[in-house]
């Protein structure tokens, strides 16, 4: 079923990060190796604003020391995102462009702790919610994240399907419509069809 998957501009652009840099398993997915990787501190303390601050000379993203860990990973992938991503003040910034980059921050969150080159080489189960554990369970998620990319995917994997299905019905139409293809029968009926019409247009006259 995956194969009909098809990936984004953005989803690419992760995965041609990633692989530059050796990260090619769930057990690589680590945070601390990605900030080292991109040159990102984090600054975990009790009660912090999850967030990402930069400049042209140093990055770090902070996290709070409160929540789970999974949790904060899953935070910071999302400010990595606006880091690599992204320039600007968020606080100066209109509404549109704002709710852009959040956007694009939630997909690349999607695809930095759950890649689908990943994804691939792992033995997925027949049911969704052990799908939904073992991909939770092996890229150090929560549930809710990973029933989101799940369903991300299955989106993708219907979209792609149809999409072949759609140029498959394309070409053959084109090749109904080529008449190298036709049986004797067929060329047969069409140029009585075509005499026929040449004798009424003639009659008509």
């Amino acid at each position: 079923m995956l194969h009909f998957y098809y990936k984004t501009f953005l989803e690419n652009k992760v995965e041609v990060l990633y692989r530059s840099h050796n990260i090619l398993s769930p057990d690589h997915i680590d945070i601390d190796l990605i900030a080292d990787v991109f040159g990102i501190t984090i600054v975990s303390l009790p009660g912090a604003k999850e967030e990402g601050i930069w400049d042209d000379y140093r990055a770090a993203v902070f996290l709070n020391a409160n929540k789970p860990s999974i949790e904060s990973r899953e935070a910071f992938f999302h400010e990595l995102s606006h880091i690599l991503l992204h320039t600007g003040n968020q606080l100066s910034m209109n509404r549109g462009l704002l709710e852009l980059q959040e956007e694009q921050a939630n997909h690349f969150q999607l695809y930095a702790a759950l890649p689908f080159y990943m994804i691939q080489q792992i033995h997925l189960p027949s049911h969704e919610a052990d799908i939904i554990h073992v991909l939770s369970s092996e890229f150090r998620v929560t549930h809710q994240l990973a029933r989101k990319r799940w369903e991300q995917i299955q989106r993708r994997v219907f979209s792609g399907k149809q999409q072949l299905e759609f140029e498959n019905e394309l070409k053959n139409r084109y090749r109904r419509a080529d008449s190298s293809n036709w049986s004797d029968e067929t060329k047969s009926l069409y140029e009585l069809a075509i005499h026929r019409k040449q004798q009424k247009e003639l009659h008509a006259k």
